[in-house]
């Protein structure tokens, strides 16, 4: 993060807080181990004018109170029933290279629906409506949960139609969760007096089965 010209930009970033590793080009180290980084957890980043941050931001699901994967003991999708064995921190790294690495295993197989239309295992805090009935923004896939065949396996194989405005995006397909990023500066986060417009961005989280592709 660069701040140019007069102005502060407080920049944003929804969905976790930033990990500020060095600001203008130097690490900012423990006073008690030179060896380890101790820069601060960011909820928002001051971009003052002439100042440069470097962060790593991370989104692991904690703190959601359900799994985002959905995983269901009892399912007959493979990878609706993978296992969660928690690290020393509470993350599955046990598994490097499976779809659910890195998950926060305290709420493995704790769902968001408590009556399910598909295999998503009932006793969660929401009855989520049919996704045939309602319209929501063009990221969302008809699922609160990630992973492949998400749409299908929480919406049965009655409501697998994508809510209006995704129907381009097959149920079977890749969807994730759309965090905003944006200025904190309200007077940035508008374009020709309309809201929400300049200063604003998108982070996408996906699966980890769907590769990104940066060969262009």
């Amino acid at each position: 993060m660069i701040g140019q010209g007069w102005w502060q930009h407080p920049f944003h970033e929804h969905g976790n807080h930033v990990r500020i590793l060095g600001r203008d080009g130097n690490l900012i180290l423990s006073q008690s181990d030179p060896n380890s980084l101790a820069g601060p957890l960011l909820f928002t980043t001051t971009t003052t004018p002439g100042q440069a941050m470097d962060g790593i931001f991370y989104w692991t699901a904690k703190g959601l109170n359900w799994d985002a994967y959905g995983h269901n003991p009892a399912s007959g999708d493979a990878s609706a029933k993978l296992s969660c064995t928690p690290d020393a921190n509470g993350y599955n790294t046990s598994a490097p290279t499976a779809i659910n690495y890195f998950e926060w295993c305290q709420d493995h197989n704790k769902p968001m629906q408590e009556h399910p239309f598909g295999d998503v295992a009932g006793g969660g805090p929401v009855t989520l409506p049919d996704p045939n009935l309602f319209a929501n923004g063009a990221w969302f896939g008809g699922s609160p949960y990630l992973g492949p065949n998400a749409t299908v396996r929480a919406t049965g194989p009655t409501g697998t139609t994508p809510p209006s405005g995704t129907i381009a995006n097959s149920p079977t397909g890749e969807a994730g969760f759309a965090f905003m990023w944006h200025s904190h500066n309200e007077r940035e986060i508008t374009t020709n007096n309309i809201f929400p417009g300049g200063m604003l961005m998108m982070m996408l989280v996906d699966s980890r089965e769907f590769v990104i592709d940066e060969s262009n």
